[in-house]
């Protein structure tokens, strides 16, 4: 695997009122030569691989950059792509054939990057540039100022200083989410789809992300927004095919950007083959044993297996004709695999084999944590199926974290392994922090995500701990830690950031009883959320390991909470009931705002879907959507939008060894029950190898900052001095 170039960081520094320039090139992506085949991906488990087409490479200048740099690209396309799974054409029906063998703002800028506009200006003059620098910073009060205030780094706890040789692109790279049915529509369906994913590729690109990650595009019914799988190895014909698959990750690849993809391997849909087939065969048959059927309790087996609950509400058993009832640990229409099947194993070999031979780069594995399940038990009705609500750390839960499930990964990564490069991968693992590290180890899936961060109160304390915890098991696992603020399954981070910072018992509750009440159970402070979402960006990128950007977080977003009860999707709205009633997660999930004056009111999108659309966008788009629209804060230097693009290219030049950070003696608690609904205030404030350094600032008096020269801000400095809710990029002994 070819590894990211070190760059460098030009000079740029402020004599007397006047800054002194010096250009900097955009942060070079990787380029050189590859002579290597992509090898063919065959397993010892799996026999049913093909061999993968060579790659390609194709000479593409950067935005601003100074020289054509060469990209790794992939040589699949309409013509010559390897397709190991062909077979039964659209629809529901699979094409693997693993599947048909049995019936069955922003802040200071103190260095440049590539143009707010629509396209990337050329050609800039150093002057010039220098000259709109000099202006913009007068403009906004941000003239930049060495600090005087010095600090010595300490460190708190040992972190690893080197690259681990088992360190992939992925350890370190900015990962942007997309929800295709919500990203861009351009066929006028009212549902995002491929073409759309590819329209706006530029646009990915300008941003600074090196990644893209899809959540399931496969044909599915939608009842759990895609994550309801009929056929692991086509495109959903509502979102386009396999050819504009192709035709994307073509798009992404010339640009520098890799492609992840959504693994769902706990459950399929009940309107995949194979459970067709398992409901037809019957008990004790060999297509049954590919899910979950059990006998029912009673006299007459009229009873559930065990009492539980899903996860979306409801029970988690339900009978079929003959008397058997099957497990679903989401909704009825999720069956789940019985993984002691070989044949579920080999499906998911080749599953990964097919998106990895059409150029894929890596994976994001759904559920990680629940395909190992023990039912053959006698304690099953004390145990809670909602996820996390008993978790233990012995591995020993009948159906969540089990040990056994690492040898699963293990055998996926001898897949992936037969690749060059290697194919990436990160679990999505809601279980105990001390046993985050298991699924990140590199004979396994290499990543995971912390959730702790995304799960943090805007507190001090809340996130220096989660910081901790994350880098505490990328050390464990010698893999790299992940920070993710936001995506498809959790409330907005504005909307949490702005609503009262208080602990509860469940993470992002108090988000979530506001949702239940369509927004009016608190007051929602959108600027205070905005101010704290800016400052926490910053937080994040600043840390060792990969960062992920969900859809519309770079246009600071805020949750809608109130789209009628009838228009919901989410099966969470109609399945959960009392107590634990929820409105569900599409107020993460409404179609994107690209163009402001496309105004819903009058038949339009605000630019998701093509003027001349048949149908309205399948969530419904607020009235304030207006103010976010992309192309409203491209015009703005100080957007959210303009602070992400600032932040995502400045960290690819400062980004420095995997896993390094030093506390910095500013770090620290302030005493005073000063933060956010009277919390204890304090700073948090690391610095990374290359004298890189974050401070950030949860009490009420604005802080000094370490002495150095400020890169960037989420606001605007007060005398020098970051006020609350606000965070810095220093890099450290530099006037």
């Amino acid at each position: 695997m070819a590894q990211l170039v070190e760059h460098n960081l030009a000079k740029v520094g402020v004599a007397g009122s006047s800054p002194v320039v010096r250009s900097i090139a955009f942060p070079d992506r990787l380029g050189g030569p590859f002579s290597a085949k992509w090898p063919s991906g065959k397993a010892e488990a799996c026999k049913a691989f093909t061999p993968g087409s060579n790659p390609g490479f194709a000479s593409r200048q950067h935005p601003g950059a100074p020289a054509p740099v060469l990209f790794y690209i992939c040589g699949h396309g309409s013509v010559g792509r390897a397709q190991p799974c062909q077979g039964w054409g659209r629809g529901f029906e699979p094409r693997c054939p693993l599947q048909t063998q049995q019936p069955g703002y922003h802040g200071s800028r103190a260095f440049l990057y590539p143009s707010h506009g629509l396209e990337p200006e050329r050609g800039r003059s150093f002057w010039g540039v220098a000259a709109a620098l000099f202006v913009a910073n007068v403009r906004f009060g941000r003239i930049i100022v060495g600090i005087s205030h010095n600090l010595v780094a300490r460190e708190i706890r040992p972190m690893a200083t080197e690259k681990s040789s088992s360190r992939s692109w992925m350890s370190d790279a900015a990962i942007y989410q997309i929800y295709p049915r919500s990203f861009k529509d351009s066929t006028g369906s009212g549902l995002g789809d491929i073409a759309g994913i590819t329209q706006q590729m530029d646009y990915l690109e300008r941003l600074g992300i090196e990644a893209i990650w899809l959540s399931p595009f496969y044909p599915s019914p939608l009842v759990d927004g895609g994550y309801d799988v009929a056929d692991y190895c086509d495109v959903d014909p509502r979102l386009g095919s396999l050819d504009d698959f192709d035709d994307m990750i073509a798009a992404a690849h010339a640009r520098g950007i890799k492609v992840i993809v959504d693994i769902v391997p706990n459950h399929s849909s009940n309107q995949h083959p194979w459970f067709k087939a398992a409901l037809a065969a019957g008990p004790g048959s060999p297509e049954r044993a590919r899910y979950i059927f059990r006998d029912g309790r009673g006299e007459h087996g009229e009873l559930p297996p065990t009492n539980w609950n899903a996860n979306f509400g409801g029970p988690a058993w339900t009978r079929v004709a003959d008397g058997q009832w099957y497990l679903h640990m989401f909704t009825p229409e999720q069956p789940d695999f019985d993984w002691s099947c070989p044949e579920v194993h080999a499906l998911f070999c080749d599953v990964l084999a097919f998106w990895s031979d059409r150029g894929v780069d890596g994976f994001r594995i759904d559920v990680a944590q629940g395909l190992a399940k023990d039912l053959d038990r006698d304690d099953l009705d004390r145990w809670h199926l909602a996820e996390g609500d008993d978790m233990v750390d012995d591995g020993t839960h009948p159906l969540w974290d089990r040990n056994e499930v690492h040898e699963i990964y293990r055998e996926w990564r001898r897949v992936v392994d037969r690749y060059n490069p290697p194919r990436s991968a990160v679990a999505e693992a809601w279980v105990l922090p001390e046993r985050q590290y298991l699924y990140a180890r590199p004979s396994e899936l290499g990543q995971t995500f912390n959730f702790e961060f995304a799960k943090a109160t805007w507190t001090y304390d809340d996130m220096h701990t989660a910081i901790e915890k994350g880098l505490k098991a990328a050390v464990e696992s010698d893999s790299a830690s992940t920070w993710v603020l936001s995506n498809h399954d959790v409330p907005r981070v504005a909307t949490r950031y702005a609503l009262p910072q208080i602990k509860a018992t469940r993470y992002h509750q108090i988000a979530l009883d506001w949702l239940l009440r369509d927004g009016s159970s608190y007051d929602e402070d959108r600027e205070l959320g905005e101010r704290r979402a800016r400052a926490a960006l910053l937080l994040e990128l600043a840390l060792p390991g990969s960062a992920y950007v969900y859809q519309g977080e770079e246009l600071g977003l805020f949750e809608v909470a109130d789209i009628p009860w009838a228009a919901l999707e989410d099966p969470t709205a109609t399945n959960t009931r009392g107590p634990k009633r929820e409105k569900g997660r599409d107020g993460c999930r409404v179609p994107l705002p690209w163009v402001a004056a496309d105004d819903p009111a009058q038949g339009g999108s605000f630019g998701f879907s093509p003027a001349d659309a048949d149908a309205a966008p399948h969530l419904p788009q607020p009235a304030w959507f207006s103010d976010y629209a992309a192309d409203r804060e491209e015009a703005d230097p100080t957007s959210m939008l303009a602070l992400y693009r600032d932040a995502l290219w400045l960290r690819r030049k400062l980004r420095g060894c995997a896993n390094d950070l030093a506390w910095l003696d500013l770090d620290g608690r302030t005493g005073l029950a000063d933060g956010a609904e009277g919390a204890e205030g304090g700073v948090i404030a690391y610095r990374r190898d290359n004298g890189w350094a974050c401070v950030t600032n949860f009490g009420a008096a604005p802080v000094e900052l370490p002495a150095g020269r400020v890169l960037l801000t989420s606001s605007p400095l007060a005398d020098g001095r970051l006020a609350q809710d606000s965070s810095a990029w220093i890099m450290l002994g530099e006037m």
